[in-house]
């Protein structure tokens, strides 16, 4: 089975029970700091919708309600490796990459993991370093 590490908004499609298909099949996993931003913005829905909010702004809401849940505790096969597990490699890959933090975090995971990763817009420094690394990236806009 292919491994898929998904963004924060492509996580947010999974979770409002929206995935994309190119994801059916797939092992899902995220990284912690996309998953802490889904989660501020998810849970500041009421006071503004932007791009990560707005999708569960616009849900009904006992939908609404079913996806917070599912924000505040991920379902079990989405997984996520810990900083725990990622410092070693982030800090070794930080030497060749000048990414931002939420970047480097998803080249570890990516690169542990050897995961196909998915992105809902394009991060030309992020897709470069993981070509670089030999692994499969896939710019693809959620549904919302």
């Amino acid at each position: 089975m292919t491994t898929a590490l998904i963004d924060d908004q492509l996580l947010g499609a999974v979770l409002r029970g929206r995935p994309p298909r190119l994801l059916a099949s797939k092992e899902i996993y995220t990284t912690g700091y996309w998953y802490v931003r889904l989660c501020q913005a998810a849970l500041g829905a009421h006071e503004r919708a932007g791009v990560l909010s707005g999708p569960f702004a616009e849900l009904p809401d006992t939908l609404r309600q079913q996806a917070l849940a599912a924000v505040l505790e991920l379902p079990d096969e989405i997984g996520m490796l810990s900083l725990r597990e990622l410092g070693p490699t982030i800090a070794e890959l930080r030497s060749r990459h000048q990414l931002n933090i939420l970047s480097i975090e998803a080249l570890a995971a990516a690169s542990q993991l050897n995961a196909h990763v998915y992105l809902s817009a394009s991060s030309p420094q992020l897709e470069q370093a993981l070509r670089s690394a030999n692994l499969k990236v896939k710019v693809h806009a959620p549904p919302r």
